[in-house]
């Protein structure tokens, strides 16, 4: 993909950045969570809710370090809370998406984001809800298919959404956010 037509459509996908020890590392870290945790009901409707799945591990090294795989340029600006997003199958058999912007966080005193980078820990298509983006070119609206490893840089003006996971399989992803520095 050429600078111009990532500017166009505002994202870029690497392949494979990842490596799936990483990966593995962060789902292994996740699902001893559960069995050592539980997974109580009013946690599950909370994260549900709020799309933030397990805050307390955000900040856990085999979530973080799943950056040191990426190129320094990407990791530049500073990082906000990791965000580890599960999305578990659906009832509903349709939906009609509605894009939607990240909104920078308070305490971020009008400092803008540079970039959001979403990293997939499991495949990521449209028939388990994965993302679907509506370039900056106007074109029309297109899923992002990805496979374990696979990351997604995503222009912070970029409108996205999820969809319904149809599959009866969990979807898992961690999103990085970097604001602009001060």
């Amino acid at each position: 993909m050429t600078p111009a037509t990532k500017r166009m459509l505002g994202y870029e996908l690497l392949r494979g950045c990842i490596p799936l020890e990483a990966v593995d590392r962060a789902l292994r870290h996740v699902h001893l969570d559960i069995v050592r945790r539980g997974l109580p009901q009013e946690w599950l409707s909370q994260w549900l809710w709020n799309a933030h799945w397990f805050p307390h591990l955000r900040w856990d090294a085999e979530i973080v370090s799943l950056l040191d795989h990426l190129p320094q340029e990407l990791k530049e600006g500073q990082l906000c809370d990791p965000q580890i997003l599960l999305q578990m199958p659906d009832e509903a058999e349709d939906v009609d998406l509605e894009p939607h912007l990240d909104q920078e966080p308070g305490w971020a005193n009008g400092r803008r984001y540079r970039r959001i980078i979403g990293v997939a820990l499991t495949r990521n298509d449209l028939r388990n809800g994965g993302l679907t983006v509506w370039p900056l070119d106007r074109g029309e609206p297109s899923p992002v298919e990805l496979d374990p490893g696979d990351i997604v840089v995503m222009d912070p003006s970029l409108p996205h959404a999820s969809g319904l996971n149809g599959t009866g399989q969990i979807r898992y992803a961690v999103y990085f956010r970097f604001l602009e520095t001060e």
